[in-house]
């Protein structure tokens, strides 16, 4: 009866034991799904040259706290406490005596607490803060071209790991469909109605997919790894990549005109490079503020105090200063001229990089539109070729078991027919990969509005 008593407390224990290890298990070999937006997040999270553009963005943003400094004023203090092991002495002469006098005291304690307000030095001050602020764009534009860049890898990777199981798919099914083929002859053979040497040949044909089918899944675990590795996820990780197969439309992307004017006005070079020039053109203006005169306002606290002993409360002594300071290079040796002419020299060399980087643009622009265009006829020619193909190998199958053609018929339609779908796997790679170089060159996610 006790141990009876026992059982209805210690099952639901041993059942919790078994479903947690029932759901460990299946957490830990559950697959990860990948698609290409979420393979894109992962890379910008993990992504360190992104991390760290990140991080020059913060610098930059500190540097306008640093001009903003130049432009408050600076209160200081300063403390002194000094220690006479030796006072000097004067001896004065009066009348037919000598008399000693001491011309110091054993301790002295001082303090100072002093201001410097900037007030005018030509402009420097508040042309530094727009400086700094332009800075602090231009970090933000490379922070978004690394962005882009980090994109457009990530999504090279993930379709080029597709691209790998495509042709691993490809050669699997051409596998197949020779083994079906090897049935046939040799049923055909046991009946006398084909040769010996097409039973051979028809099993070389198949055992020469074998090599192909396993560099191809050497492929396929070597690009999984690359893109795993890319994205942050442990390389022995399960994934599986779901892929968009209404992706290979042209409908949503925009004339080239139009997108050449969205390239221009958002690509992040060119914003580094029109800050570049904001840069060099007020590096002008720091430049010249030398020809011009500074001023400041300065004050100042002063304390005292002197003693024999290790006492502050005597012989103190305290005073207050306030006033101007001007100051002006009458001559430098023509280091301000210098300065201004290089100055200048670097805001030429930016305008004409601005102005290349936009040809360039537009360069890069037209050449992805058109890959994009080739590509999509490409790949649609293949459509009509896999078509032709199937039909072909449908018909040399037929017209082999009905006795009318060869073995070299079928043979040749299936290689036909794995060559075409493995072009077509390969025009698929070319098209992602040339509308994912077109938003790289647009900045434009043609994506954006699909449902």
């Amino acid at each position: 009866m006790g141990s009876e008593g026992q059982h209805p407390t210690k099952l639901p224990w041993r059942l919790t034991a078994i479903l947690l290890t029932v759901l460990l298990c299946s957490s830990t070999s559950a697959e990860t799904h990948l698609t290409v937006e979420n393979v894109r997040s992962l890379a910008l999270e993990f992504n360190r040259t992104y991390l760290a553009a990140l991080q020059d963005v913060q610098i930059a943003k500190s540097e306008i706290g640093k001009a903003w400094s130049e432009a408050l004023p600076k209160v200081r203090f300063d403390g002194d406490y000094n220690h006479n092991y030796s006072i000097p002495r004067m001896f004065i002469v009066w009348g037919n005596e000598t008399v000693e006098m001491q011309t110091g005291f054993k301790n002295s304690f001082g303090g100072t607490v002093s201001v410097r307000q900037s007030l005018w030095h030509g402009g420097k001050v508040l042309t530094g803060l727009e400086i700094a602020k332009l800075y602090r764009s231009y970090s933000e534009a490379i922070s978004i071209q690394v962005e882009v860049g980090v994109i457009f890898n990530a999504k090279q990777l993930f379709y080029s790991t597709i691209l790998a199981r495509s042709r691993l798919d490809v050669l699997q099914i051409a596998l197949e469909s020779n083994s079906a083929n090897l049935e046939v002859v040799e049923k055909l053979y046991s009946q006398g109605m084909v040769s010996e040497f097409e039973v051979l040949r028809s099993r070389v044909e198949k055992q020469n997919l074998l090599p192909q089918i396993l560099q191809s899944e050497a492929e396929v675990r070597l690009s999984e790894k690359r893109l795993k590795s890319f994205i942050g996820l442990d390389l022995e990780e399960s994934v599986t990549l779901i892929e968009d197969q209404t992706d290979t439309s042209v409908a949503r992307i925009p004339v080239l005109p139009e997108l050449i004017d969205v390239a221009l006005a958002e690509r992040p070079e060119v914003h580094q490079a029109q800050h570049l020039v904001g840069i060099s053109r007020k590096a002008v203006r720091v430049a010249r503020a030398d020809y011009f005169p500074s001023l400041d306002a300065v004050g100042a606290y002063d304390w005292r105090s002197v003693s024999d002993k290790y006492t502050m409360s005597g012989n103190q002594s305290s005073s207050w200063t306030a006033g101007l300071t001007v100051s002006f290079s009458i001559f430098d040796g023509g280091e301000t001229r210098s300065q201004v002419s290089r100055r200048i020299a670097e805001n030429h060399q930016a305008n004409l990089n601005l102005a290349q980087i936009e040809d360039d643009i537009r360069l890069e622009v037209e050449q992805a539109y058109d890959l994009v265009l080739q590509s999509k006829k490409a790949l649609d020619i293949q459509g009509a070729t896999i078509a032709s193909a199937e039909e072909g190998l449908r018909i040399a199958q037929v017209r082999y078991e009905s006795g009318v053609g060869t073995q070299l018929e079928v043979l040749s339609a299936q290689t036909a027919l794995t060559t075409a779908r493995e072009a077509q796997a390969e025009a698929l790679y070319a098209f992602r990969t040339a509308r994912a170089g077109l938003e790289k060159a647009t900045t434009l996610d043609m994506d954006a509005d699909k449902d």
